[in-house]
């Protein structure tokens, strides 16, 4: 029987999504788990399946339309024959979706005088030409160059707002690869007077949605630690001759974070309009800027990983949010979140909670810096971090609790392997 195939809610998030492309055409024969789209959700591209054998009997959805979650894209049914009509009176009776607005078209110009045909890129002796066969089209051309890119370049380019048209390509006939674009450094030079407008992405709505919710329903207030980290900076460099795997100050910082939510748990918990939930797990949630906003993955259960698993978790993470292939479970229900901008010389900062933690750790940069100990003036090691803590479930005396423990695990990381 013919049925609809809805745009999925891939995470609880999302709205709509952006239709990318489709990976089958109509009449196509549909296999369990078969990639049916490829859509852009609120913080990654990713391919949609289906979960039944079937035929795709008719696309209901082109590549750029943003259609609502829940909204039929396609109608699937069993065999190629099945009468479908009174599904598409029923599509035809719902509200029209939104699209993604092409550029505006520059303003009409007065038609010249008559002139011989002049061939384009579309068409060549008045017969159609397929764009695709044009490798290197020249300046003769009167339509736009094609640009020339893996799909997983267009991806990368896409979640880092990067124009593919200004970067070049090293791959076969200048085709753009993904090292193209991770490599790639945008001009930052502006024309006098020339505002540049940025539409917004599915992303940056949902960013702004979610904080602007946060800072304006959380009741929140600050905790700021300064932590002796001269113990800490020694054991890490320990490390870095123990073990293969690259520890970073992020990655010991994490495990001490994790020991510190076992140790009290009560700040590993959201708020509920019934009851305040304690998690079992420390689902630690951390902060990667991209360049078309913002996204957390999650590394579940960061206290039973070894230091060498969390920072191999953490990196594999990093490095697939920054290539837009997360999965929605990947970037959801976090119950900790850790905002480091040390690593850009920033000392200290507050930072807004990211639901549904209660709580999230703004980290500073670690340096040395004049201390005082025992009445001698030296140079020590030192860090900052500010705690965002939400009132309704973490009170001024349980946030100083836990920076305790937190300071513990940071100045005697010994702890840390008993």
């Amino acid at each position: 029987m013919a049925r609809f195939y809805e745009m999925p809610q891939a995470s609880p998030t999302m709205e709509r999504g952006v239709l990318l492309s489709w990976q089958k055409a109509e009449g196509d024969t549909l296999a369990p788990q078969d990639v049916i789209a490829e859509v852009e959700t609120d913080k990654a591209a990713m391919e949609i399946e289906v979960f039944d054998a079937g035929v795709l009997l008719k696309i209901l959805a082109q590549a750029g339309d943003a259609v609502p979650a829940g909204r039929p894209i396609a109608i699937i049914g069993t065999t190629a024959d099945e009468d479908i009509s009174a599904l598409l009176e029923e599509f035809e009776g719902l509200p029209a979706a939104a699209t993604v607005p092409p550029p505006e078209a520059p303003a009409p110009r007065a038609a010249p005088a008559p002139a011989p045909p002049v061939a384009t890129a579309s068409e060549w002796m008045g017969r159609p030409l397929d764009p695709a066969i044009l490798e290197s089209p020249g300046t003769w051309l009167e339509d736009p160059p094609r640009v020339r890119a893996s799909p997983l370049a267009r991806r990368i380019a896409k979640a880092r707002g990067i124009d593919l048209g200004g970067v070049r390509g090293s791959g076969p006939h200048g085709r753009i690869l993904r090292a193209d674009v991770e490599a790639h450094r945008p001009a930052t030079a502006l024309a006098p007077g020339e505002p540049v407008l940025v539409p917004h992405s599915n992303m940056r709505r949902t960013i702004a949605r979610r904080l602007e919710a946060s800072y304006r329903d959380s009741p929140v207030f600050f905790l700021t630690a300064h932590f002796d980290c001269e113990r800490f900076v020694a054991f890490r460099r320990q490390l870095e001759a123990l073990v293969d795997t690259p520890i970073s100050t992020n990655d010991l910082l994490m495990k001490c974070v994790a020991r510190a939510l076992v140790d009290v748990p009560a700040c590993n918990a959201s708020w509920g309009e019934d009851a305040i939930t304690r998690h079992p797990s420390v689902d630690l949630g951390l902060a990667v800027a991209l360049d078309g906003g913002l996204i957390t993955p999650v590394i579940r259960g960061a206290e039973r990983l070894s230091l060498g698993e969390l920072a191999a978790r953490s990196r594999d993470l990093v490095d697939r949010a920054r290539a837009g292939r997360l999965l929605p479970h990947e970037y959801t229900g976090n119950t900790f979140t850790i905002s480091n901008l040390g690593m850009m010389d920033i000392a200290e900062f507050t930072a807004i909670l990211n639901p549904p933690a209660s709580a999230i750790l703004a980290v500073g940069s670690l340096g040395q810096e004049p201390v005082v100990v025992d009445g001698e003036l030296g140079v020590g090691w030192r860090l900052r971090v500010t705690m965002t803590c939400d009132h309704r479930v973490i009170d001024g005396a349980l946030g100083a609790r836990f920076l305790q423990a937190l300071r513990r695990y940071v100045e005697h990381p010994e702890l840390l392997v008993v």
